[in-house]
């Protein structure tokens, strides 16, 4: 079953969210894209584009591997000033161009569009950052105004090391500054992103540092840091958090283009794990995203930690909640717990996938399980604060629980390195064997249900 509200491709391999951007007009959304199969490989720039984040149109693929390179992860601006020279309004993407070698090198490249839809064309200069490095990734590009630069932040991987680098034209880079792992647990940094945020409780903004550790971190890997940016130096608040308390989050980046009233950006992850996503029976396409979140910072009793919600855009695609009213609802749909509910849920198709809920007097436990894949088998738990109930976005392959304000409020568990706040999301893969799900528990009262309008 293909999912109904979440972005997968027609067909073939997809993974993380790449060059996000709005061209005034429509949201893009690349992507790491396999053209030739379902498995990993040939990794080239998928494309999709949205008019309000909800809804999303596959679009042909914008930038395709050669023998001598594969496109992988990076991110999109509009250069209105035409600082690079490929003309006003152009959209550029910069990527890392992996050459196999030997040696393999991985560098940094550009692309232009006049259009961002065809007619990409790569830079004759490429590339235009080369460490000569075999694992030098990912950059994420954005405007910094307030210094009057290009701003990218990249990671050389296997140090767990971030290096942020300026540039006037998107050609030229120079070095500012590197920002350490320090206590950050887990190893192979990938997929950085670098934002301002709103506090949205208090003064700001205050920016967010984000990187995945491919292995040996905790949730899915996603892990940041609040702090200061003056446009060279990224100065944390403290110590390391996490993003996502699930193990299906990662890559996750910003887009660049316009806030809500709040002044929250948007951002995607892919609800993928590469130490299992290879497993999953074929069925001629592989890969989901995440259903966009609007992201702000939030005062709790620790300091700040990310705030997230799921796009109000999605939300209007359902219908109004109404209380529990059968046993059965169809596998898209979101389901609402009250603040109130000290009980036990249970979601399940019959034949061995189930999804549980258990609510604690601090902590909403939650428990993945399936007996036909058991690389799914798996539990998480989320800070429950007062007042504050949860919500769960379930589709044909995933599971996002966000509690009411997207964090937690009060001291949660954090990265077991210091003094880390609580999270507020958890995000899963499953795969139901039919079209609805059976949904039990001991408190209907104080459960909801929507579904798709």
């Amino acid at each position: 079953m293909r999912p109904a509200y979440h972005y997968t491709p027609r067909r073939n391999w997809l993974s993380d969210p790449n060059g996000l951007v709005h061209d005034g007009r429509r949201w893009h959304m690349f992507y790491q894209y396999n053209p030739k199969g379902e498995d990993w490989g040939h990794m080239s720039w998928g494309h999709a584009v949205s008019h309000d984040l909800a809804r999303w149109e596959e679009l042909a693929p914008a930038l395709l591997d050669t023998p001598g390179e594969m496109v992988f992860s990076g991110s999109a601006v509009i250069d209105h000033g035409d600082s690079a020279g490929f003309g006003a309004g152009a959209m550029v993407a910069i990527y890392t161009a992996a050459r196999p070698g030997p040696p393999p090198v991985q560098a940094q490249a550009l692309a232009f569009s006049r259009d961002g839809e065809s007619g990409w064309t790569r830079y004759s200069g490429n590339p235009v950052l080369d460490l000569n490095m075999a694992d030098f990734r990912d950059p994420y590009v954005f405007r910094h105004e307030a210094s009057d630069a290009w701003i990218m932040v990249v990671v050389r991987s296997d140090e767990q090391t971030a290096q942020i680098y300026r540039s006037a034209d998107l050609v030229a880079w120079q070095l500012a500054s590197e920002l350490p792992a320090g206590t950050a647990p887990g190893r192979v940094w990938e997929c950085p992103t670098l934002v301002e945020l709103p506090v949205l409780n208090g003064a700001g903004p205050r920016w967010l540092f984000k990187v995945d550790a491919l292995h040996d971190a905790p949730g899915a890997g996603a892990l940041y840091l609040t702090g200061d940016f003056d446009g060279f130096r990224f100065r944390p608040d403290g110590d390391w958090q996490i993003a996502d308390e699930g193990r299906d989050f990662y890559a996750a980046i910003a887009w660049n283009g316009p806030r809500d009233a709040a002044g929250r950006p948007a951002w995607i992850g892919w609800m993928g794990n590469h130490a299992y996503q290879h497993d999953f029976p074929r069925r001629g396409w592989r890969g989901v995203m995440s259903l966009p979140r609007r992201m702000g910072l939030v005062e709790g009793s620790a300091g700040l930690q990310l705030a997230q919600q799921i796009e109000p855009a999605v939300t209007r695609l359902f219908a109004a909640p109404a209380p529990l009213g059968t046993a059965e609802i169809p596998v898209a749909s979101r389901i609402a717990i009250d603040a109130g509910f000290t009980g036990t849920l249970n979601l399940h198709d019959g034949a061995g996938s189930r999804f549980t809920l258990r609510a604690g007097d601090d902590r909403w436990r939650l428990g993945r399980h399936d007996a036909a894949l058991a690389f799914l088998e798996a539990e998480a738990s989320l800070v429950r604060a007062p007042d504050e109930g949860l919500e769960l976005w379930i589709d044909s392959e995933t599971i996002e629980v966000l509690t009411g304000t997207g964090t937690g409020t009060g001291t949660g568990r954090g990265t077991g390195t210091g003094t880390g706040t609580g999270t507020g999301s958890a995000s899963f893969q499953h795969r139901p064997a039919s079209g609805t799900l059976r949904l039990e528990t001991d408190q209907p009262r104080a459960v909801s249900t929507a579904t798709l309008a």
